[in-house]
C-alpha cells in the first residue's frame, strides 16, 4: 500500500455517519435526533451521538412517521453526493403503518376534539415537528 492510499475505515461516530449518508442536513440535527431517541443502534436501549458504528451495524431511524431499519454497508466520514450516499446503506425494513392511519383519519372527515388530542399525542410521540 502506498502513502496516497488510505485503508478503509472500520468504524465511525453515529452522528457523523448519519450526516454523511444524508439522513440529516447537519451533524447537530443528527445528534439531537439521536438524543431524542429517534435513532437507535439495534440491540442497544440507549444510543449516544458518539456511539461507534461498524460495517453491518443495524440502525432504526424514525423520520416523518416512517420507521426504517437500515444496514450499514460502508463507513463514511465525508458528505458526498446523494447518489453515492445511498450506497452507504441498505434499507431492510420500512414501516409506514402509522402514516397511513394519520392520513386516512385526516382525509375522511374533520376530526373532533378527542381525535385531535390523539393526533397531537401521536405527533409529540414521534417528534413530528422535529428539525429534520
Amino acid at each position: 500500500m502506498s502513502l496516497s492510499e488510505k485503508p478503509p475505515l472500520s468504524q465511525c461516530r453515529l452522528d457523523l455517519w448519519l450526516w454523511a449518508a444524508r439522513f440529516y442536513k447537519t451533524r447537530n440535527i443528527a445528534a439531537l435526533n439521536i438524543k431524542k431517541g429517534l435513532v437507535r443502534l439495534s440491540g442497544k436501549s440507549k444510543t449516544k451521538p458518539a456511539s461507534l458504528i461498524n460495517l453491518d451495524s443495524q440502525l432504526v431511524i424514525e423520520q416523518n412517521f416512517v420507521r426504517k431499519t437500515v444496514l450499514v454497508e460502508e463507513i463514511a466520514v465525508k458528505r458526498v453526493s446523494s447518489a453515492k450516499a445511498k450506497s452507504f446503506y441498505k434499507i431492510i425494513f420500512e414501516d409506514r403503518q402509522e402514516v397511513a392511519k394519520f392520513f386516512q383519519a385526516r382525509t375522511r372527515y374533520k376530526p373532533d376534539k378527542k381525535i385531535r388530542r390523539n393526533l397531537k399525542a401521536l405527533k409529540e410521540k414521534l417528534h413530528f415537528l422535529s428539525d429534520n
